[in-house]
């Protein structure tokens, strides 16, 4: 296998998508993988506590186990039946030769066994099942990064970056894997580092150390690829372009963010303009519906992926489950502070239970994962998660298998999008998607119940109907409220009456509630469980068949608008459609007036409905009653339709407003958690109320055009009960159904719950029909109105203090409120998330800017960060002002100024500009911008002043700058290779003007190197369309 291009190829030049599984936990213990709910331990601290305990020898015993248990051939021919063709295994360093510390000298390289062992027992099982093996660095002598757990880093020790020897180190393991696997077809290459994450300097070091292991690998007649992983977490890679190999793939990976393309749009560049593949190394530990999504985007863009990881003990997210097992519970409460130390027969007992747990054929295996990673990206049809046969018991936990939105609806299914953790899942058994399954004690169950349900929650069941009749059925049900309901639909028709749930003592107390008279029919396939109101645990329906359709009357079950001019009535059985409707047996009603109703007819949706088409619109505010006196409708069992009087039809009718635009709130299509209530604010009318934490309200929307809008929000907050609101407008995605992240506002206290006050802040639409939401953040308060304003200047003053929270545009970040206090901030910052904001600069020059930052130094992970200040180019590029760094702080709230960084040249008018967070994490309150008025020397001042237009460009470049040099300016134009194409020596004796053609450059990317003397002033990279 090789690259090609932007493509990776096997060696008849087919193209190949890999898709991998990553053997997490298998050579490199981390702590958060060896229990539930996990702990902070690296492999050597998890080790040295299981020696305290039972001793060296069991400890071997034990750790031998483990790697033999661990993964096997039974998890490569499995793997590769579920639809994976790449293995990638994280190796750890200690397996295949000591610590420096353990070596004679420091040049010694003392060779170990038992990794090449493990190694070539896996090739041989990927060969058998013609898989790709990714061979993955993911403990590197000494550690690669301050977060320990991930490369078993000794703090006590000289890392890999501190030391010369654990370097060479490296470069020597690199070169014997090579020598052993450098012939082998099956090996897919070699991940050089896993995650870096250290203080390196424009990458200086790493890239350096990749280059040894480059040559390393190349010298031994080595051409597998070479997979380069960025710093910070994989996804840094300042200074490691362009590549120096030509079989490079670079490697970043994704967690705890948003699937959308967005997240590849800071990716694809890097392919498209170094001509290089793009595989996401490490991604995963997140929800089904997460899942679905990520594939979908990675394939959609020809990117491959490799998941992580395969098994985890006691945990939903893998494909396969680890039994945790009492004794072994033990040791990790007694590890926590959690309990009391277990005896030694305690603790080798849980050891070896768990060494014999990691079986394949000892896990629970999650096949709605499997699902959700290969079916669902290319299918929303659902499939069986079981066999539910009618008459008999269905469990709730075991409705069908598919997207979000097909097989089941979840209120909670957003969570977890952004970068501050919202769990997506509550009860964290059986399966893996949003819907909420947790254990229970009850014997009449499967172990299990769908538990936390809320408001218009659903659930699809795939049937399998033994034959037509009338059924009863209990449903099991447990909850300490009074006020839940729920209804059952077979296919497109509600079947049941709405069942009130009652109390019961408490979640664990279970009864039984009869609905009777169930209509169902042996063609029937599809059963749905539709919660009208919560919260109430479910645990199973048991169907029983009591009789014929006959044997119950033909009535009324609901009815509801089917678009603008028509309602759908719903019978409880399937209509005679041979029979004529006589429409005059109807009457309808819109806010007490009769109407004319213009036909009456059978239904092509449904056997069980009616379709009736009206003289005039229904609008969203309307109440319908309808009425049945007659004899004209028959259902199939020859009995008449009972007759009914004013029943009340749902009305689905929604406003679609136009932006720019103003939207009343209480004209919502959909909502969770609000009400409505009289307003006296001007106008008169309506507004929502009752706004608690996670309350939403969704809208229609028509975006005229694309841009930034002002967007006000009318609101009213009481002191004596709220100290004001905060609000989250997200816009919902089509491509991976979820709800994006585009604004968060703060709104204000006012008199009272009928005092109004507006709040504006900017926002970027996209055009055309959408959804958006607004989302409770924070309440109480109440909503008049928010409308949209194209109109108006968005642009934030400079010079002036620029509010982090006050982006127009964001990707991945999360808006956060300091406790005790007005300050809020952006945090949960990722590499590669970053903000955008529009600046209405005052006056042209030079600017010093001062950035107002917390981190929280304590913790291995957060040493400080990086921000790529840029400027958003009409044609989409983006021009760099400048990088700055800086340290950590001393907590997340901890907040330090830091200034004296390059200063940047601002001209006057709107700009838009972009904060890239290149190294993170960290949290974001301010960046001010103050005018320079000193003397600016140096290379700081050519970096300035010099202007490179247009660019992207057709041919010719022009250089610019009202600095004076005083040196020889040495222009040179360079390929992605380094070879050059163009130099140029100027002596100027004014400011500097200048023409390059590049006509005769065929290159479609190149960079520009501006020298002054000997110094290097300016490096552009420079786009040459063709």
């Amino acid at each position: 296998m090789k690259t090609n291009g932007k493509l990776i190829v096997n060696e008849v030049g087919d193209t190949i998508l890999l898709r991998g599984m990553g053997l997490g936990g298998w050579m490199v213990q981390e702590g958060y993988m060896m229990s539930p709910s996990g702990f902070s331990g690296t492999q050597h601290q998890i080790k040295k506590n299981i020696e305290k305990i039972i001793g060296e020898e069991e400890t071997k015993k034990f750790y031998n186990l483990w790697l033999d248990n661990h993964v096997r051939k039974i998890d490569i021919d499995s793997m590769k039946s579920w639809g994976f063709n790449l293995v990638r295994a994280p190796i750890h360093y200690n397996l295949f030769t000591l610590p420096i510390e353990e070596e004679q000298d420091s040049l010694s390289y003392t060779g170990l066994t038992k990794g090449f062992i493990l190694l070539d027992s896996l090739l041989s099982w990927c060969e058998k099942n013609e898989m790709y093996l990714m061979i993955d660095l993911h403990a590197a002598p000494g550690g690669q990064g301050y977060n320990a757990d991930i490369s078993d880093y000794d703090t006590t020790k000289y890392s890999l970056w501190e030391s010369e020897h654990n370097q060479s180190k490296t470069v020597e393991l690199w070169r014997r894997i090579s020598q052993r696997y450098k012939d082998k077809e099956w090996i897919a290459g070699y991940d050089l580092i896993n995650e870096p994450n250290w203080e390196i300097p424009e990458g200086i070091l790493l890239r350096d150390l990749y280059g040894r292991i480059t040559d390393a690998i190349r010298n031994e007649g080595d051409k597998h690829i070479l997979f380069i992983e960025g710093n910070w977490f994989a996804n840094d890679f300042t200074g490691l372009t362009p590549p120096w190999d030509d079989n490079i793939v670079y490697s970043p990976h994704k967690y705890w963010s948003p699937v959308d393309q967005g997240f590849l749009d800071w990716l694809l560049p890097l392919r498209d303009t170094l001509n290089v593949p793009l595989f996401i190394g490490e991604t995963g530990e997140n929800s089904n519906l997460w899942y679905r999504d990520a594939v979908k985007v990675f394939e959609e863009n020809g990117v491959g992926w490799a998941w992580w990881p395969l098994k985890r003990i006691g945990a939903i997210q893998p494909p396969l489950s680890i039994n945790y097992n009492k004794n072994y519970n033990k040791l990790v409460d007694f590890w926590k502070n959690d309990g009391p130390e277990p005896t030694k027969s305690e603790a080798i007992s849980g050891l070896l239970q768990l060494a014999e747990d990691i079986k394949l054929e000892n896990c629970f295996f999650h096949r709605d994962i499997i699902d959700a990673m290969f079916r669902q990206p290319y299918s929303n049809e659902t499939i069986p998660y079981s066999n539910n046969f009618i008459p008999g018991k269905i469990h709730a936990s075991n409705f069908d298998m598919g997207v979000m939105g097909y097989a089941y609806y979840d209120a909670g299914s957003n969570a977890n999008y952004g970068g501050n953790f919202s769990a997506w899942n509550s009860g964290w058994a059986l399966r893996n998607d949003n819907v909420d399954i947790q254990l229970n004690q009850d014997t009449l169950s499967n172990g299990y119940n769908v538990g936390w349900t809320e408001t218009d929650e659903w659930m699809k069941y795939s049937i399998i109907i033994d034959s037509s009749g009338l059924y009863n059925v209990d449903v099991r049900v447990a909850t300490e409220d009074n006020d839940g309901s729920f209804y059952f639909k077979i296919e497109n028709d509600q079947i049941s009456e709405i069942v009130k749930v009652p109390k019961t003592d408490s979640w664990e107390d279970w009864i039984n509630i009869s609905v009777d008279s169930l209509v169902i029919y042996e063609d029937n396939k599809e059963l749905y469980f539709y919660v009208n109101k919560g919260t109430f645990n479910l645990s199973y329906f048991n169907f029983k068949k009591i009789g014929k359709i006959s044997d119950v009357e033909s009535k009324y079950i609901s009815s509801f608008t089917n678009n603008e001019n028509s309602i759908l009535v719903t019978l409880n059985k399937n209509i005679n459609q041979s029979l004529d409707i006589n429409q005059g047996d109807f009457n309808l009603s819109i806010n007490n007036q009769n109407i004319d109703i213009q036909n009456v007819s059978h239904s092509s949706l449904s056997s069980r409905s009616i379709l009736l088409e009206l003289s005039q619109l229904i609008l969203p505010t309307d109440t319908l009653l309808i009425s049945y006196n007659g004899n004209s409708i028959k259902t199939t069992d020859n009995l008449n339709l009972k007759n009914f009087q004013q029943e009340v039809v749902k009305n689905n009718i929604s406003f679609i407003f136009d932006i720019p635009g103003k939207i009343e709130a209480e004209y919502f299509y959909f909502q969770k958690g609000i009400e409505v209530e009289l307003t006296t604010d001007i106008g008169g009318g309506q507004n929502i109320g009752s706004l608690d934490d996670g309350d939403y309200a969704e809208y229609f929307v028509n975006i005229i055009d694309s841009g930034t809008y002002n967007v006000t929000f009318r609101s009213a907050a009481d002191p004596a009960w709220s100290s004001g609101g905060q609000l989250e407008l997200s816009i919902y995605d089509s491509t991976t159904t979820n709800y994006i992240s585009l604004q968060n506002i703060v709104l204000p206290q006012t008199g009272g719950w009928q005092q109004w006050k507006n709040t504006s802040k900017g926002i970027t639409l996209p055009k055309g029909e959408h959804i958006i939401r607004l989302k409770v953040i924070q309440g109480p308060f109440n909503l008049n109105w928010f409308s949209f304003d194209d109109s108006e200047s968005l642009g934030l003053p400079v010079p002036g203090k620029i509010e982090a929270e006050d982006y127009v545009r964001q990707e991945g970040v999360t808006f956060l409120s300091q406790s005790n206090s007005d300050i809020q901030y952006i945090g949960y910052l990722d590499s590669a998330d970053y903000t955008d904001y529009i600046i209405d600069v005052k006056k042209s020059g030079i600017y010093d800017l001062s950035y107002r930052v917390a981190s929280d130094g304590n913790q291995s992970y957060a040493n400080g960060g990086k921000i790529e200040l840029q400027k958003i180019l009409e044609s989409g590029d983006n021009e760099i002002l400048h990088t700055i760094t800086f340290p950590a702080t001393n907590g997340w709230e901890d907040w330090v100024t830091f200034n004296n960084f390059p200063k940047i040249n601002l001209e006057i008018g709107e700009i838009k500009i972009r904060m890239m967070y290149k190294k993170t994490p960290f949290n974001l309150d301010w960046v001010l911008f103050e005018e320079f008025t000193g003397e600016v020397l140096g290379l700081e001042l050519n970096n300035l002043r010099i202007k490179v237009f247009p660019n992207p460009t057709k041919g010719t470049l022009n250089i610019e700058s009202d600095f004076v040099p005083k040196e020889i300016i040495n222009y040179k134009i360079v390929d992605i290779l380094g070879s050059l194409l163009f130099e140029r020596n100027v002596n100027y004796t004014s400011e500097i003007k200048e023409l390059i053609n590049l006509n005769n450059v065929s290159s479609n990317m190149v960079f520009l190197i501006i020298s002054e003397g000997d110094k290097v002033i300016d490096v552009r990279r420079v786009i040459k369309e063709k």
